[in-house]
């Protein structure tokens, strides 16, 4: 109330001024809520800050807990603004209503400090509890509910803290121009919604992405799900483990690995089973100061599949049910590539940046707010993700077929007026009417049946440099997949 108050004096505004700021402030306080997210997220909002006991605040002041956390929200969907522009958005319906609040609302550095007294763990909790209400961890294969692991990683703005907490990547080449935080997510493929992540500094000890899958693992409680991996995740104990949680698998393997056939175990379709033999650690403990260790093997299906013009590739799987066709389990293990279309959406259109603004994934100058934006971006993804499943949830077409960019720019545009709305008690017709305009927003160039060279543009690892000649070619993988029988293959 302060801040606002100074703001108007300086401006030289008469008290009658300032009185309508109060009481449109006090309004806003009391009722704000940011559509068309409140709709989704409000009550696990309350319920989380009631939880870290941080629902109260002074009388009288803008940055309200509720505020801060729809403004940090925000600043994840408006990258093209700074904090004081971004709150201003976020507050537009309310000063075009009431024609009375100033140009800068906020001093400096007021923002900053109310997002240090929310910290990380109530973004954290909120992004978890939002999980746990979300309705799309539906069946897509065979009763199965298809997740999958990928890794990435994340650029920060240069500065000290940044630094020391997270580092830069190096090679032969020298060191990298950011930060970076190490990623791991795991996606339900069937809303293309982050369901956890895990992250660390890009580079050190325990940084790996197995290690922040394994930790993924560990919280993961969802039931009769169907994981699939990549090759850079085998290891012989990630395959046991998945047999001790009772997990199902598809997984790509590399030629090192043994797998040899059961005999008169082949299927009609050309897979195999074959017994995967290693050895776990003892968890009674160590003897004379060293591990102890058991053997242990694990029964697998195994899968040998080429694509015409590419190397035979390996899969093992733990489903052996002979019903489900060796090739319709190499055509599901495709759609593994969902997941970089999701960090594509993340990172090229979410976190887009204008031409002179910080060039990076997040805008964070602080290790711990670093953390809360993380939070706060995916929080926001999965809410645009869930409005675009709510869209066609009357219309028989899945979310997947909408275009992630065309629903971002419908809720930026609809978002002040919907909030205003909302707070005037009249948002049913706006809401119905945003999900008709995203559900009449199809991806305008589909997946197309086509493969690209490995090639990059700018010369920086050991693939080759793009030529004229490079030139995308059709591929049909339904038409060019063919199962290898396992005779053909040795």
């Amino acid at each position: 109330m302060e801040q606002l108050t100074t703001t108007l004096l300086m401006k030289g505004e008469g008290n009658a001024m300032i009185k309508n700021a109060v009481e449109s402030l006090r309004q806003m306080v009391q009722q704000f809520r940011f559509e068309p997210f409140a709709s989704i997220a409000q009550p696990v909002i309350e319920e989380v800050l009631a939880e870290h006991k941080k629902e109260k605040y002074r009388k009288g002041t803008i940055l309200t807990p509720v505020v801060t956390i729809w403004l940090v929200l925000a600043l994840t969907l408006r990258r093209d603004l700074n904090y004081h522009q971004t709150l201003n958005w976020l507050l537009s319906g309310l000063r075009w209503k009431s024609l009375d609040l100033p140009a800068k609302i906020l001093k400096d550095g007021a923002i900053s400090h109310a997002r240090g007294r929310l910290g990380v763990g109530v973004f954290r909790d909120i992004f978890y509890g939002l999980i746990r209400g979300f309705g799309t961890t539906r069946s897509d294969f065979h009763g199965f509910v298809t997740a999958m692991f990928d890794g990435t990683a994340l650029t920060m703005p240069d500065t000290k803290s940044n630094r020391e907490k997270y580092g830069k990547p190096r090679s032969g080449r020298g060191t990298g121009a950011f930060p970076q935080m190490r990623v791991v997510a795991l996606m339900i493929m069937s809303a293309r919604q982050i369901f956890d992540i895990a992250y660390a500094p890009y580079r050190g000890k325990k940084t790996g992405e197995k290690t922040l899958m394994f930790e993924i693992l560990e919280r993961c409680r969802l039931k009769n799900m169907l994981f699939l991996f990549d090759a850079g995740f085998y290891s012989f104990f990630i395959a046991w483990y998945m047999k001790q949680k009772g997990h199902n698998y598809i997984m790509k393997v590399a030629k090192s690995v043994n797998l040899n056939p059961v005999p008169k175990s082949h299927y009609q379709d050309g897979s195999y089973l074959s017994v995967l033999n290693g050895k776990i650690e003892d968890p009674s403990g160590s003897k004379n100061g060293r591990k102890k260790w058991n053997t242990a093997d694990v029964i697998v299906r195994v899968i040998i599949f080429q694509v015409k013009g590419f190397r035979p590739v390996r899969l093992i799987t733990s489903i052996l049910d002979p019903e489900i066709a060796a090739r319709e389990i190499v055509m599901h293990y495709h759609k593994r590539w969902d997941i970089e279309i999701a960090y594509d959406e993340i990172k090229t259109h979410q976190c887009a940046t204008l031409r002179g603004h910080e060039p990076t994934n997040l805008r964070s100058k602080r290790a711990d707010f670093v953390e809360q934006e993380l939070f706060s971006l995916l929080i926001t993804y999965n809410l645009i993700r869930e409005i675009m499943a709510k869209s066609t949830e009357n219309n028989g077409t899945s979310p997947l077929t909408i275009s992630f960019l065309d629903s971002l720019q419908l809720i930026i545009e609809a978002a002040p007026f919907m909030t205003i709305n909302c707070m005037s008690g009249s948002i049913n017709d706006s809401m119905t009417y945003m999900f008709r305009m995203i559900a009449n927003s199809p991806i305008d160039r589909p997946r197309r049946p086509r493969c690209n060279p490995r090639v990059v543009k700018v010369k920086m690892s050991n693939f080759n440099r793009k030529r004229i000649n490079d030139k995308p070619v059709y591929r049909n993988l339904e038409e060019d997949l063919q199962i290898i029988p396992q005779q053909a293959a040795a």
